[in-house]
């Protein structure tokens, strides 16, 4: 029987700064040669040497780089990554979707892959799940993310979750082909931060079975500042949830 294989998607914009802190993660994640994996960096139109640093770990680390010269948007690296894994995998493979810039770390792949193995077909690292650690994050922050995830969780139900919206899970493979089944080349349609809620409420509509592990979010190793305008992106997601809640996501 062919061991369950382990894909690591990693959407990147400019983070050459990062890769030599995140990457020796992995190698250590990695080092006991227990399990195959892939860890697939999407180029989400770098303009600095994030493509060139990922690629040198070419021969300690089984990397491999996709994506496009011009800069898409988070939705179109999440997209990319999900037709990319699928079309490769194994519907017992397992597909983590992770953050580039050292702000996740994958030492977090044991806890979750245990969620998994009992039944669940996705499973997300909140910041809202007793024991979960956010460090270097500003408390205004943390008290709009929590007032956002409450009024998320109003709009819509997903039974198990409490964060709609971090970046970092795990898919079961056989959830994702027959979530692109289904929807085809709808399943991600927005461009940025809303896309990994609009992915979560289409694999609900689908019956997916959902956990949660406590997150460890490492804000302070943060090598630069932030890309995303969060007040603006917030506002445009709620935008999208009343929608989605009104019209459907059919």
């Amino acid at each position: 029987m062919t061991a369950r294989k382990i894909w690591v998607g990693l959407p990147a914009f400019n983070e050459e700064a990062t890769i030599p802190a995140l990457f020796p993660r992995f190698k250590e994640v990695f080092a006991d040669g227990a399990r195959p994996y892939q860890i697939v960096l999407y180029n989400d139109g770098c303009t600095d040497r994030t493509v060139e640093r990922a690629l040198a770990w070419q021969q300690e680390l089984n990397v491999e780089v996709i994506g496009k010269p011009v800069n898409k948007g988070l939705g179109e690296g999440l997209r990319s990554l999900v037709a990319h894994v699928t079309e490769r995998a194994s519907d017992d493979d397992v597909l983590f979707i992770m953050d580039c810039d050292d702000t996740h770390h994958p030492r977090q792949f044991a806890d979750m892959l245990t969620v998994l193995d009992r039944g669940f077909e996705v499973v997300i690292a909140s910041r809202y799940r007793r024991g979960a650690r956010i460090a270097g994050l500003a408390p205004h922050r943390k008290l709009l993310s929590l007032g956002a995830a409450l009024l998320f969780k109003s709009l819509h139900w997903c039974p198990g979750v409490l964060d709609y919206t971090c970046g970092f899970r795990g898919y079961r493979v056989a959830l994702l082909k027959r979530a692109l089944a289904h929807y085809g080349a709808r399943l991600v349609e927005e461009r940025g931060f809303a896309c990994m809620v609009e992915l979560l409420l289409k694999l609900n509509h689908l019956g997916a079975r959902m956990a949660e592990v406590p997150l460890d979010l490492r804000y302070d190793l943060k090598q630069s500042a932030s890309k995303m305008d969060v007040g603006g992106n917030t506002t445009r997601l709620l935008r999208k949830l009343v929608a989605w809640r009104v019209h459907g996501l059919e």
